[in-house]
């Protein structure tokens, strides 16, 4: 998800792919119109926005006839002015629209997904590196597969149980290198009755802040207001460069997007786009900082656990493209 790798088109794709599609009587001419508009704002030709603009309208319910959406089109290009830059991305719109009424996370996330429904065996199926066959060894294999030798990997398992009971993490943890925390992983060295956290990118050894990150290389995306499967689906289907999907033990389903930012700047800004657009989906939009943890995956948790309280891999892939799982 590195800026200088994505396209124009590619950011107008991702942002379509978020938009549930309209529905008549509730809004349906305002919601096409503005992602027609906001397709003018990416900077796109009419050649260029077209086909997206199609994409959109496989979920509306009815689909606009091409008549219909030409004239949305072409009144967007009358009435939305296109901006250039990437930074474009998070700035007001232009143009006037009706505000939209707000639905829960859970209604929007069923309107996207119109009836497609992924579950744990589906991404294990469709992951090019499959999760080893005993769950225990689920960290070790992340390691191994996303870091380089010399880079430093921090765990932590320390807690502290906040007000309403929920085990936060504590402290510094342990920073090892690749190979070493690999050693200790496939050892079983971590654990705790909260499970473990895992810094998805590597640190200086120093401490443990933003500052101390050596490669802006994953973001995290987390939501724990909607069912499992319903989370499941959305992350199959997001055009996202989606890298690792684990269990937390809990409500929720962790994703790793991989974003390979060059500054501290630009991933800030370039995650922040990104959670803004699956906010609608009730995704935590408080994952903005590159030293975040993400849940260890072959640890078990019995604080807020759900199930077993197992956190284990789903999916992996270390070099994801920029499209849907499935």
């Amino acid at each position: 998800m590195n800026a200088a790798s994505l396209s124009q088109i590619d950011r107008a794709r991702v942002y379509v792919a978020t938009v549930p599609g309209a529905i008549s009587g509730a809004g349906g001419h305002n919601a096409t119109f503005a992602v027609a508009c906001k397709l003018v704002e990416f900077g796109l030709a009419a050649n260029e926005a077209w086909p997206l603009l199609l994409e959109f309208n496989q979920r509306c319910q009815p689909q606009w006839s091409e008549r219909e959406l030409h004239h949305k089109l072409e009144d967007a290009f009358r009435r939305a002015r296109p901006r250039s830059g990437f930074a474009s991305r998070t700035s007001r719109s232009r143009f006037v629209s009706t505000p939209k009424a707000k639905i829960d996370p859970q209604t929007a996330l069923e309107n996207f997904l119109r009836g497609f429904k992924c579950d744990e065996l589906d991404l294990w199926e469709a992951s090019p590196i499959r999760p080893p066959d005993d769950w225990t060894k689920d960290a070790a294999c992340i390691v191994a597969m996303l870091y380089e030798a010399n880079e430093l990997i921090n765990v932590v398992t320390n807690y502290q149980l906040d007000e309403e009971g929920k085990a936060r993490p504590d402290g510094i943890g342990v920073t090892l290198p690749r190979n070493e925390m690999i050693s200790r992983l496939a050892r079983g060295g971590f654990q705790s009755e909260a499970g473990g956290w895992l810094r998805m990118n590597p640190l200086d050894g120093c401490d443990v802040t933003d500052a101390n990150v050596t490669a802006f290389r994953f973001a995290l995306i987390e939501c724990d207001h909607a069912p499992l499967e319903l989370q499941l689906s959305l992350l199959a289907k997001l055009p996202l460069p989606i890298a690792v999907i684990l269990t937390s033990g809990g409500r929720s389903v962790h994703a790793w997007v991989r974003v390979d930012a060059a500054t501290l700047d630009e991933y800030r800004h370039d995650v922040s786009w990104m959670l803004a657009l699956l906010a609608r989906f009730g995704v935590d939009d408080k994952n903005k900082n590159p030293s975040r943890m993400s849940r260890l995956p072959g640890v078990a948790r019995s604080i807020g656990a759900a199930g077993d309280g197992h956190q284990r891999l789903l999916y992996l892939n270390p070099q994801p493209a920029q499209k849907a799982i499935l």
